[in-house]
């Protein structure tokens, strides 16, 4: 066998066996009730076929993961400030752009 050919055939079995792995902590990620996928990715332009699946950094623990942070809820006088400050800005934007 060529050198060549003996370094591929090492290399499929590299692949298979991380491939394994890969599957292996998929399962584990699916059992502890975590998400098995990123729930915002980019998409490309390029055919998804020539990309192979990438496994996801899996967290240890539900615990382990960052709590989503939420707004602090406007009370009716904050709401009506923002709200006549915004009216003020586009009424400013829209003689701005009469005048041009």
């Amino acid at each position: 066998m060529s050198d060549i050919a003996q370094a591929i055939a090492d290399r499929q079995s590299e692949i298979d066996r991380l491939q394994a792995e890969i599957r292996a902590l998929t399962d584990v990620e699916e059992m502890l009730g975590a998400s098995a996928r990123p729930s915002s990715r980019s998409t490309s332009r390029r055919s998804s076929s020539a990309r192979k699946p990438v496994a996801a950094p899996a967290a240890e623990s539900k615990s382990d993961a960052k709590p989503e942070r939420k707004r602090r809820p406007m009370t009716a006088a904050e709401k009506k400030a923002v709200s006549e400050r915004m009216t003020a800005y586009w009424a400013a934007r829209r003689k701005q752009a009469a005048k041009k």
